[in-house]
């Protein structure tokens, strides 16, 4: 009996710390909740460390919130963020070669190229008249299109603060980290497909009526692979995310 006692009373413990952080006259606040958002970046540039541009991201994630500490003048929660859909748009570029000479029929078009690329796809075309032989006249054509690659992760290190969370306008403060991992490379041939990420931004919950939160944030979201790949140009992309929250 005595060593079931311990249990008993940390359980008490962690009960009465509950209630004293859930006070039930702030409808506003919650103890747990359930999120569901969908978020897009039409483009990617260099903001944090990434070097990978003209990439778009869009995600659908779940996130589960306990709150952690309760005031008059912030809400903090942790954040444990499911990462199911995520797809990362590549440019590809594919080259051609073609070869002819004088008074024959052209040899070709080769492929000797196709895949994603570090920076923006420019199509264009350019003849070598002179080529390696006499009479021999080469052109090299590099055409322009766009991959999508799923990818599924977790961010288990999320941090926020809710400011004002007696009101039903709530600005807020956040931050996390995790992974993703990809069936490819992303976002470039001989990268890696498991790849590190961690996002921080800002935004506004709104409350429609007491129990129905909504949320629009802005967020730099950061996507590389440390280096455990060849190569590492890593990804940063600007984030719009729209969230709508369950409570417990």
């Amino acid at each position: 009996m005595r060593f079931l006692g311990l249990p008993l009373l940390a359980l008490a413990l962690c009960s009465s710390f509950a209630r004293s952080q859930s006070p039930t006259e702030n409808p506003y606040s919650f103890l747990n909740s359930v999120s569901i958002a969908a978020g897009y970046s039409d483009n990617s540039t260099h903001i944090v460390l990434g070097r990978a541009d003209n990439r778009r991201l869009a995600e659908l994630d779940a996130t589960y919130s306990r709150r952690i500490r309760h005031t008059h003048s912030f809400d903090w929660y942790y954040d444990l963020e499911l990462r199911p859909l995520t797809f990362l748009q590549d440019p590809v570029s594919t080259t051609t070669v073609t070869i002819q000479f004088t008074g024959q029929p052209p040899i070709g078009p080769f492929t000797t190229h196709t895949g994603p690329i570090e920076s923006r796809c420019q199509s264009a075309t350019v003849t070598n008249p002179g080529g390696v032989f006499p009479g021999q006249t080469v052109t090299e054509t590099q055409t322009c299109g766009t991959r999508w690659t799923y990818a599924g992760g977790l961010s288990p290190l999320g941090q926020r603060l809710n400011f004002a969370p007696t009101h039903h306008l709530q600005p807020y403060a956040f931050f996390n980290a995790g992974f993703l991992v990809s069936p490819r490379d992303i976002p470039v041939f001989n990268s890696s497909n498991f790849n590190f990420t961690f996002d921080f931004g800002a935004g506004f919950q709104f409350f429609q009526g007491h129990r129905r939160p909504w949320s629009l944030d802005y967020s730099i979201h950061h996507l590389s692979n440390a280096y455990i790949g060849y190569q590492n140009p890593g990804v940063d992309s600007q984030i719009v995310r729209l969230t709508y929250s369950f409570p417990l």
